[in-house]
């Protein structure tokens, strides 16, 4: 017996009851079902490739493939606030196999290639699950289980009957919860799986391993020759989420397979899925507030109005499938915004709701959404569970004058990475990388910009405007590999402006592209021509071993660097008129020298020698 207390509610058990008599299992011989234990991981470029083919896999061959996603390995830690779809069982089950790389899988558990893992999507191994299905099978199976939406209790019968001896006295019961359509991130998606991909971003998850029902080895079936018969009996029950992820009833699938052996070196003898029956629902349409959300804003005034589309998730509790309801909600307590929804929810199923734009006043820090749901159906429902609350920060951004310095923080693959600051209409007005790439391997790692601090100068256009920070990774795991050199120690970029520190970002693993809205905004509203810099001299120029930089200056702030034609800051000094740079190291060529004011930047050419 295993005891569930790590995936169920405190005390709960799953507990095999063996019964000896066949009900609906077939008695006459079958083939095969293909059984794919897939690992595979958010961070993992390539996964979706495997996902894909899983899925062509069963629609090609409706009723006889059963698919087990596992999300394991390093690919599938979470980073900042992504979720956690590792399990405890997932990883024992990972430990036991070959695993060099991902996405990679079993088929029934079975040497290919002189491994016991093969990547589905690969051309040579498309045609394995064709024949494993023309195999016949020993034993037949058939499951049925249900969940009561009320109580979270799953009951699930595996019942089998041998039509022939298994090759081993002893075979294993395995049986697994798994869940579809689970959101969350996934690297490479759009590229590699974009029907998966949903109209927010994020990646529809499918056959996602949740946990074994059964010990992560399966329950032994000792009696192995033909006409043996049995029904193996399961009862737990479900918690809300498994690591934070919400376990939604409606998703819910049953895997069950007979391994003919143990561990991972017997033979998968034939395997089923099925959707549990969701039983204990009321008789009228009862709808359940489950959560309601929107991004954190970043703003360039945080008092000032702002629009946005919050989404609010419901569940049908009712008998019948919900398609239409009232929502009411505001923000902040705020003028209310009714929606008539119209749509389609199964009972038992929840649904994330994107709603109509609302205006507010927003407020520095926590501002609280408030949503209530009435009439699914056009029918009163019990209003004690309809309504909930949902929270979101707002952050001033912070204000910088138009001169910038950007430090972008490099990891060991610097070629994939670059940078671009955006204007509120969309302007590129700064950009960096992509980097030098280095020649440690065949995707360029190392180098002289590998794991290291690139710093460049900027100057913003004229006028007040707000600006949001893009990061582009062209290969689409963002920045995980190496050291980090920013002061948390890791990735990404930090803006200052005269040495104050307007914005700071550590990116990490699992993007391609993302974007932060108004970052920063200026607030000084002079020319150019309006730097009150007077009486400069450079000298001498060319420059080969030091060189000297004075000036008169009316502002309160100045900055003076050395750049080379890239942008990067070679030296700088901030708060004297009169500065010497060192220059005997650099290399001959052509330089910038910028004096920076809260009003805008003087540069002038020099040339070291």
């Amino acid at each position: 017996m295993k005891n569930f207390t790590k995936l169920l509610f405190a005390g709960a058990l799953a507990i095999p009851m063996i019964g000896n008599t066949q009900v609906n299992v077939s008695t006459t011989p079958e083939n095969r079902n293909a059984v794919i234990e897939e690992w595979t991981g958010i961070y993992c470029v390539y996964c979706p490739t495997g996902h894909i083919a899983v899925d062509q896999a069963i629609a090609t061959n409706p009723g006889d493939v059963v698919a087990l996603n596992i999300h394991t390995g390093g690919y599938a830690a979470p980073s900042g606030g992504d979720p956690d779809f590792r399990t405890t069982d997932g990883d024992d089950n990972a430990s036991l196999f070959s695993i060099s790389g991902y996405p990679a899988s079993t088929l029934n558990r079975r040497t290919i290639g002189g491994s016991q893992t093969y990547h589905p999507a690969g051309s040579n191994d498309a045609d394995k699950v064709p024949q494993v299905i023309s195999e016949a099978s020993e034993v037949n199976m058939h499951i049925s289980a249900t969940v009561d939406i009320v109580t979270r209790v799953l009951n699930v019968d595996v019942e089998y009957y041998y039509t022939a001896n298994a090759p081993n006295s002893t075979n294993y019961m395995y049986v697994a919860l798994l869940q579809n359509n689970v959101e969350g991130p996934q690297t490479g998606g759009a590229t590699y799986n974009p029907t998966a991909v949903l109209p927010n971003g994020n990646y529809n998850h499918s056959h996602m391993f949740r946990d074994f029902i059964t010990p992560v080895w399966g329950d032994a079936i000792n009696t192995t020759t033909t006409g043996a018969t049995a029904i193996m009996s399961y009862t737990q029950t479900l918690p809300p989420d498994i690591n934070g992820v919400a376990l939604e009833l409606a998703d819910l699938e049953i895997a069950a397979f007979i391994n003919d052996g143990n561990q991972a070196n017997g033979d998968i003898l034939t395997g089923e899925v099925i959707n549990p029956q969701l039983t204990g629902f009321t008789a009228t349409d009862e709808v359940i507030f489950s959560s309601a959300a929107t991004s954190d804003i970043e703003s360039c005034d945080g008092t000032a109005a702002q629009t946005i589309s919050p989404s609010t998730t419901i569940t049908n509790w009712g008998s019948n499938t919900m398609t239409s309801a009232t929502i009411t909600y505001d923000i902040n307590g705020g003028t209310s915004e009714v929606m008539n929804w119209t749509g389609s929810i199964a009972p038992g199923a929840s649904s994330q709701i994107t709603l109509n734009p609302i205006t507010f006043n927003p407020i520095v820090g926590t501002n609280t959404i408030n949503v209530s749901v009435s009439n699914p159906n056009g029918v009163a429902d019990n209003t004690a569970d309809n309504s909930g609350t949902g929270t979101f920060e707002v952050v001033a951004a912070t204000s910088t004058g138009y001169s910038i310095n950007v430090d972008f923080f490099t990891d060991n693959y610097p070629g994939e990475t670059s940078w671009e600051i955006i204007s509120s209409a969309g302007t590129v007005v700064a950009s960096g990388g992509p980097y030098t790439p280095g020649t440690d391997d065949q995707f360029g790692a190392g180098g002289p910009d590998a794991q290291t601090t690139i710093t460049s100068a900027h100057t913003l256009p004229n006028g007040v405007d707000c600006y949001s920070v893009k990061l582009i990774d062209s290969y689409g795991d963002g920045q995980q590999y190496g050291t980090g050199t920013n002061p948390q120690g890791g990735f990404g970029i930090e803006v200052k402006s005269f040495g104050n520190v307007i914005f700071n970002w550590d990116a990490g693993s699992g993007w391609s592209d993302i974007e932060r809205g108004a970052a920063m905004r200026t607030d000084a509203s002079s020319g150019l021509g309006n730097i009150n810099i007077e009486n400069v001299s450079i000298f001498p120029n060319p420059a080969s071993d030091v060189l000297n930089i004075s000036f008169n200056a009316e502002a309160s702030t100045y900055n003076v660097a050395i750049l080379d034609l890239q942008g990067r800051v070679l030296a700088t000094e901030s708060g004297s008129q009169n500065v010497t740079f060192p220059v005997g190291e650099l290399s001959a060529g052509s330089y910038l020298v910028t004096i920076s004011t809260e009003s805008g930047v003087y540069t002038e050419n020099v040339v070291i020698k």
